[in-house]
């Protein structure tokens, strides 16, 4: 579809160490159905073939690209922020983890909500999850999400998919870009667009977060450290939202920590941090009984106490 009369879009895709993934990540951009957007490819000082494999890509395409391997690593908000205030010069701002990868309508179906609802400051969609290991595909939303004035909704517990999610540039630039200081920079931004805009969904699965051992995402302790930036930040305005967004933040990493790793030392990590609900003690027993089950030792030890009748 010729989208030309449409405004143009400034796709930021950001790689680090994505050899394996770039190609399936810049090849679902080059082949949006929208037409009128930049590509800006940014390598976040991988060492690795990422940039090479990107570069030979984009070298082919015929729209606008600008590419980039930057001198050192920049992080993820320093690397995003670097490509959007160097080379940006679109209406709409979209970004792209090179391990993930997009719907070949997603341009064109956000652009086009957007301009129907220029009160937004951003707009975001559904998705799907995408299991590397097992190639394993599931819906993001099952239900359509929040829309509209939605911080509160935001800081209980954020719900929004982060992937394709389409930015007013202007409103990046007033938010003054992403928080360098920030370890999960896109929630940042998303409550500081979310205090002085409405913010609309698109129902339509559009996007694909690639689900591997590598995500960012996997690592607790990372993103229990960039939760409390955003709890200290607001909690003295908004004290009830933040309890919440605590509460469900400790009941989400039991879940977490017992599923990925239902070990005795996991298990003393849960009993140490222990919150006082249901759903917490829940996943505490389940790792005692995973952890019994997952050791030979005591497994068999137990086993004996249980069904070895001396009488």
């Amino acid at each position: 579809m010729d989208c030309s009369e449409f405004p143009l879009v400034s796709v930021i895709c950001l790689s680090y160490k994505h050899e394996k993934f770039i190609e399936r990540a810049l090849r679902s951009v080059t082949g949006q159905t929208y037409s009128n957007f930049e590509i800006i490819y940014i390598d976040n000082h991988s060492d690795d073939k990422s940039f090479e494999i990107g570069k030979a890509i984009l070298e082919t395409f015929s729209s606008n690209s600008f590419l980039l391997k930057t001198e050192e690593n920049l992080g993820i908000a320093g690397g995003l922020n670097y490509g959007i205030k160097k080379f940006a010069s679109g209406k709409y701002i979209a970004t792209l983890a090179c391990d993930d990868f997009w719907d070949m309508y997603n341009l064109e179906e956000k652009v086009k909500y957007f301009e129907s609802n220029p009160n937004y400051g951003m707009v975001y969609g559904n998705g799907y999850n995408y299991l590397d290991e097992t190639k394993e595909i599931t819906l993001y939303y099952k239900k359509p999400s929040i829309s509209g004035w939605i911080l509160k909704d935001l800081l209980k517990a954020s719900p929004i998919n982060p992937q394709g999610i389409l930015y007013k540039h202007e409103v990046v630039k007033e938010m003054n870009y992403f928080d360098v200081n920030a370890k999960v920079e896109d929630r940042d931004l998303w409550y500081k667009i979310a205090e002085k805009y409405p913010i609309g969904y698109l129902h339509i699965p559009l996007t694909f977060y690639r689900s591997h051992k590598s995500n960012i995402s996997s690592n607790i302790k990372y993103i229990r450290e960039g939760n409390e930036y955003f709890f200290r930040k607001y909690e003295t305005k908004f004290p009830k939202e933040i309890k919440i967004a605590r509460m469900k933040q400790e009941r989400f990493f039991a879940y977490t920590m017992s599923k990925q790793s239902p070990t005795f030392k996991t298990l003393f990590k849960l009993i140490f941090r222990f919150k006082f609900n249901w759903l917490y003690t829940k996943e505490i027993i389940r790792c005692f009984i995973l952890a019994v089950k997952n050791n030979p030792v005591n497994n068999y030890r137990i086993n004996n106490f249980l069904f070895n009748d001396k009488r």
